[in-house]
């Protein structure tokens, strides 16, 4: 087994939240905006690049996990055993936070956001 990258691994677990922070953010400083533009196709397209980008992270973790032995246990002091705790923790983010994502994405696609 080659070795795994920190960065990599990282960049897994803190994908979901990095995206989903940016996706609130942005959303609310552009409410303003769409709605005097009548734009609102700019908040569904935030949405859509947290996904990808959270997406991204899944992806990253999941090509790290099967880097790891399968039969390895995540409860270990071994770097081979962090790395294979930290991929499986990075892919659980992204799902987490992919869904938190959506949820936010909801009242964009049902209300009006200008109301």
């Amino acid at each position: 087994m080659r070795w795994l990258s920190p960065l990599a691994l990282w960049a897994g677990i803190l994908a979901g939240p990095a995206a989903w922070a940016l996706d609130l953010g942005v959303s609310y400083a552009l409410v303003k905006w769409t709605c005097s533009s009548q734009r609102e196709a700019m908040l569904h397209l935030t949405a859509a690049a947290a996904l990808v980008v959270v997406a991204g992270g899944a992806i990253v973790s999941l090509l790290a996990l099967r880097r790891t032995a399968p039969q390895m246990p995540t409860d270990g002091g071994d770097p081979r055993q962090r790395a294979r705790f930290m991929a499986l923790l990075g892919l659980t983010s992204c799902a987490l936070f992919a869904l938190m994502v959506v949820a936010g994405a909801i009242p964009w696609w049902v209300l009006d956001a200008c109301d």
